[in-house]
């Protein structure tokens, strides 16, 4: 017998992204890479007008349409919801699918949603999406939602 131990495989990294995922924007993905998000999305998405650079930090409450449920959030991200909301279908088929997709779920409030979801809003193929974001790269923090066994 070998000396040597044999590693041990995780499960999740033998997960299969297919496009009955469901995807979300990891924020901590933002915090981990030492990026602010905020700045992103004041100089790219055209925030500007909208939203200054010096935003209230007061909480506002969002209403779930679909559950009802009332959470509180920071203003910039009400402005961020609110503007992706409003210009959401613009975004979503225009530019690069990274965009495009990041631009979908922030208008979706960051809830989870399927790649059948989000291809049908960016009008894009389910397999580009799958084989985008079903590798080891993460863009703009989207990562896979997989269920717990």
């Amino acid at each position: 017998m070998s000396s040597y131990p044999r590693p041990t495989i995780k499960t999740a990294h033998l997960r299969r992204v297919t496009p009955e995922t469901r995807f979300y924007i990891d924020y901590g993905w933002w915090d981990e890479g030492h990026l602010d998000l905020r700045t992103y999305l004041l100089a790219r998405l055209a925030l500007g007008a909208e939203g200054s650079s010096e935003l209230p930090a007061e909480r506002v409450d969002l209403v779930d349409a679909k559950t009802g449920e009332v959470r509180q959030v920071d203003a910039f991200q009400y402005l961020v919801q609110n503007y992706f909301s409003r210009h959401g279908n613009d975004l979503a088929t225009q530019g690069s699918v990274v965009d495009a997709v990041f631009s979908v779920l922030l208008a979706n409030g960051n809830q989870p949603m399927t790649i059948r979801e989000i291809a049908e809003r960016v009008q894009r193929p389910s397999e580009l999406l799958v084989k985008t974001f079903g590798g080891s790269q993460i863009y703009h923090g989207i990562r896979p939602l997989f269920d717990e066994d």
